[in-house]
């Protein structure tokens, strides 16, 4: 029977008052009764194993799982295998060059003189090695130099002469050698750089390849020789004759040979023999043959120029570009200096007391000329 709320208020001022008090002993009990909850036997396996009954805890299939180690591992043992062949391969191809053609195994040599005198010919023996374990098909060989220069068989461009010469095929392993001969202009001490390449295809491919090698020849002696007489001293409004003499010394012919002369500021023009070509400083000579020589006769007179002044010459000789009037390959020049002095006498003329070169009056005004020395 449940208490009310003043017996249960009751109850625990009892229970107040016996704990305070001193004369109360606790009483001491013993009791062996719990509550014992059933408990049943742990299983050896998980529930539904067998039957597929607990879908919250699926089943796990031992043979399932080895089933799928295995094929793991042997996917993996296949890799290793396929890398191991690939590396393999990969070595063959390496060391053995395998059966592709590359540029670095064909090898371009050029023999010959790297000293020229200019206008002589020069032989130069172009080997051409093929290191790879396949031909090289269609092969033609380039030879490219400054225009200008000459050589059997050559077509120009534009700043260069071109030569080009079928060499078929060459077996792998093979070398190729061509003599080639060609004739180079420059003047003395210049570089003329020659340009060797080759182009070829290589089987099941349409692709042109070239390889090229560049070899420089030093012209040592100059084709055209020019020579200049003229006084090394001159007065002001003194007249002047350049004598100028060029001379072929080469062995082949020279076309298109322009002479140009630069005269320096003061320098009046006069004449020459034979008349200039284009103005009055640029002559053509047509094409020289060996031995062939020309003279020029030129004269003027320097005005405006002070004592002690040095006035500069200078002469050049080449072939003819494709403006008439300029040189494109000089073959050579050289500088002829005239210094200027005063005559040891000297006489001014003064017109009405002014001395000028150029005096204006009218016709009525009279004119009085006076000589002073």
């Amino acid at each position: 029977m449940p208490l009310n709320d003043r017996d249960q208020l009751n109850r625990i001022e009892e229970l107040k008052g016996k704990l305070f008090s001193k004369n109360y002993q606790t009483k001491m009990g013993h009791s062996d009764k719990f509550t014992h909850f059933k408990r049943d036997d742990i299983p050896d396996a998980w529930e539904g194993e067998g039957n597929g009954t607990d879908s919250t805890n699926p089943p796990v299939n031992r043979s399932n799982f080895f089933m799928k180690t295995s094929m793991f591992k042997n996917f993996f043992i296949f890799s290793l295998i396929f890398f191991i062949f690939t590396l393999l391969y990969a070595s063959f191809v390496f060391f053995k060059g395998g059966n592709t053609v590359s540029n670095d195994n064909i090898d371009i040599s050029i023999l010959g003189n790297n000293f020229v005198a200019g206008g002589e010919e020069l032989s130069l023996v172009v080997g051409i090695t093929n290191k790879n374990s396949l031909a090289i098909d269609l092969v033609d060989l380039i030879m490219e130099y400054p225009k200008s220069s000459s050589s059997e068989s050559s077509s120009s461009s534009s700043g260069t002469e071109r030569r080009r010469i079928s060499l078929g095929t060459i077996p792998p392993g093979a070398v190729h050698n061509e003599n080639l001969k060609v004739v180079l202009f420059g003047e003395q001490g210049s570089v003329r750089p020659i340009k060797i390449s080759i182009e070829y295809r290589v089987e099941g491919s349409n692709a042109i390849f070239v390889k090229e090698k560049f070899y420089d020849v030093t012209i040592s002696s100059t084709p055209l020789n020019l020579s200049v007489d003229a006084p090394t001293t001159i007065s002001p409004n003194q007249d002047i004759t350049l004598n100028i003499k060029a001379t072929l010394n080469a062995t082949v012919t020279a076309p298109k040979i322009l002479l140009k002369l630069n005269y320096p500021s003061g320098f009046q023009f006069g004449s020459s023999t034979p008349p200039p070509t284009i103005g009055n400083n640029v002559w053509s000579l047509g094409d020289f043959s060996p031995g062939t020589e020309r003279n020029i006769a030129i004269t003027g007179k320097m005005i405006d120029v002070f004592d002690g002044e040095e006035k500069t010459f200078q002469i050049s000789g080449g072939s003819q570009g494709e403006d008439k009037s300029t040189i494109e390959v000089v073959f050579n020049s050289l500088s002829h200096v005239v210094s200027i002095k005063k005559p040891f006498i000297e006489a001014s003329l003064f017109i009405n007391g002014v001395s000028a070169r150029e005096y204006a009056s009218n016709a009525k005004t009279p004119i009085q000329g006076e000589p002073i020395p």
